[in-house]
């Protein structure tokens, strides 16, 4: 391999870019999507505030306190990790981040009878909100998700971190013909969906 896409920043990568160097790839890391803040308000009391991502924590957290009774809950350690660095303490974490249908369900479980609250982006997937009944939850767009597409060189393999970002790369770009690696089932979905062959699917959702 010689070289390699991820549609991420690489000051988002701590592991790869050190890969790349060590074993003489040429590193491509540049997303596909760009993110403005959105206006909003909570419009009832809540238990649980889950995180689908890091993003989504940071937009609401822009705008709002957490109360004390309130838990953390998110959708991986990643997410984790960086909330508990900010000084926040995390009740909920998904195991298996790659594999968000089974974290709702896990989720679920854990939530019980609490009502929780959803930041979330205008293009999420809704994959843990839609296992949680209508009557335990509020779901609020806290950030806009914009699509910034632009030509792609030919790499060895591609690594797309979300749905966002293959359909924005796919609006001037083919289907890339090398290896693709998807950052989870809703990632893979999406691929399938357009026809492409996946060879890997992370069941983490991060560089580890």
């Amino acid at each position: 391999m010689k070289k390699l896409f991820i549609s991420k920043y690489r000051e988002e990568l701590g592991l790869l870019p050190s890969f790349c160097n060590e074993n003489h790839i040429e590193l491509v890391a540049t997303p596909f999507i760009r993110f403005e803040p959105v206006t909003f308000s909570v419009d009832s009391d809540f238990e649980v505030v889950f995180f689908v991502s890091i993003r989504a924590a940071s937009f609401f957290l822009l705008n709002q306190d957490i109360p004390k009774h309130v838990h953390l809950a998110c959708v991986g350690e990643t997410t984790a990790k960086k909330l508990r660095d900010k000084g926040y303490d995390v009740s909920f974490t998904g195991l298996k981040s790659g594999q968000p249908e089974q974290v709702a369900n896990d989720f679920l479980e854990w939530l019980g009878s609490r009502r929780v609250f959803i930041p979330c982006s205008q293009q999420s997937k809704r994959t843990i909100s839609k296992v949680i009944p209508s009557n335990q939850k509020e779901e609020k767009v806290v950030y806009q998700t914009l699509r910034d597409c632009k030509p792609l060189d030919d790499c060895d393999c591609y690594i797309f971190t979300s749905p966002s970002n293959l359909e924005s790369f796919l609006l001037c770009n083919i289907k890339p013909e090398g290896k693709i690696i998807a950052w989870g089932t809703t990632t893979k979905k999406t691929m399938l969906e357009s026809k492409m062959f996946v060879d890997y699917t992370l069941d983490y959702s991060n560089e580890e």
